[in-house]
């Protein structure tokens, strides 16, 4: 017994002796074949070559790549509801368009631009009725970690804010150019990628503004509407219906923002002849609503399957007819419970129905 546990032993470490100190397979260098040009023939022309996938000459020539600005350009988001870009824009620009919430557009601009810096700290000078000069703009790097954790100077720069309205006044562009940079560590020059990066920053820090603005406007405008405009009514047949005195297209898209609230799917829809084909299935008991109470949903009076909604013009506005999965109209007891569902729905959400 003695001789075989020892033996076991010896074999179990040249085992893995066998795995742990294996000689590495050496390298093999590869021989690179240089690609040889495309030859073109006579009377034909060679293909356009795109420049943009191109390896910085820098890079090529043997730079290290941490000393090269690299990073992809920055893009204008234009979050705001009335706001654009125009393709193919080479400027750092965006465009706002006048809606029912901005009444007179430059007048509103010039405004939010006051604002924008106001709330943001920003010292700006007017130079002109439709630019500004900013003061340094500053950022900082979060240091240390934890308890120890701070922020230091990284780079200041100084921006023109320009509004350039268009000759219809529907339409104005807000244009940012960088006027001044300064590193705080350092006297290099900023790259022209590295420009437009902060240009394009603090361009989306003044859509980011004007679109918090115009978000605030149209809930304040929203909760002005009237409280409900469906009313219940009885068609030419004799059939429950609903009426409403917005025009078709403003319903049809109305009623798609309450369908969730409303425990109804939208299985399939006809757009041409504004039918919506729909399941409905009732709500279960949210766990944190039982828990922390409030008001409850109320749910429609229906059975659990498919049903259909159509949609009618009328000379007063639209009409909503219910109807089972079959197409049958649905009776006034029915048509009745649903309007009470939809009014409270309605006033809850304070969408335009």
């Amino acid at each position: 017994m003695h001789y075989w546990i020892s033996g076991t032993v010896i074999a179990s470490v040249l085992l893995s002796g066998c795995s742990s100190w294996s000689s590495a397979d050496p390298s093999v260098s590869a021989e690179v074949k240089p690609i040889k040009p495309l030859v073109v023939p006579a009377g034909l022309k060679a293909p356009r070559t795109p420049a943009q996938f191109d390896v910085p000459s820098k890079v090529a020539s043997g730079v290290r790549g941490e000393e090269v600005e690299l990073r992809a350009p920055m893009q204008v988001l234009a979050v705001s509801t009335n706001a654009m870009v125009e393709e193919d824009e080479k400027e750092v620009r965006v465009f706002f368009e006048r809606n029912e919430y901005t009444g007179e557009l430059l007048p509103f601009l010039q405004q939010q631009m006051q604002d924008f810096v106001l709330k943001a700290n920003i010292e700006a000078e007017k130079t002109a009725a439709m630019s500004w000069q900013t003061g340094w703009v500053s950022e900082y790097r979060e240091t240390g970690w934890w308890f120890w954790k701070g922020e230091e100077l990284s780079q200041q720069s100084r921006f023109n804010i320009e509004l350039q309205p268009k000759t219809h006044g529907r339409t104005v562009g807000v244009q940012v150019s960088l006027l001044e940079h300064k590193y705080a560590d350092s006297d290099k020059p900023i790259s022209p990628i590295a420009k437009r990066r902060e240009e394009v920053h603090f361009l989306n820090r003044i859509v980011d503004h004007v679109a918090t603005v115009e978000l605030a406007l149209i809930r304040e405008a929203k909760a002005k509407l009237p409280d409900v405009l469906l009313t219940r009514a009885v068609n030419d047949k004799n059939e429950a219906v609903l009426l409403t005195t917005q025009s078709i297209d403003v319903a049809w898209n109305q009623l798609e923002l309450i369908f969730e609230k409303l425990s109804l799917e939208v299985t399939d829809l006809n757009r041409t002849d504004y039918i919506f084909y729909l399941n409905f299935k009732k709500p279960e008991a949210g766990f944190w609503g039982s828990i922390w109470g409030g008001d409850e949903q109320p749910v429609l009076p229906l059975a659990e399957g498919d049903y259909q909604l159509l949609l009618n013009k009328s000379d007063k506005g639209t009409i909503l007819k219910w109807r089972d999965k079959d197409g049958a109209a649905l009776d006034q007891a029915t048509v009745d419970a649903i309007y009470d569902v939809l009014v409270t729905t309605i006033r809850n959400e304070k969408i335009e129905l």
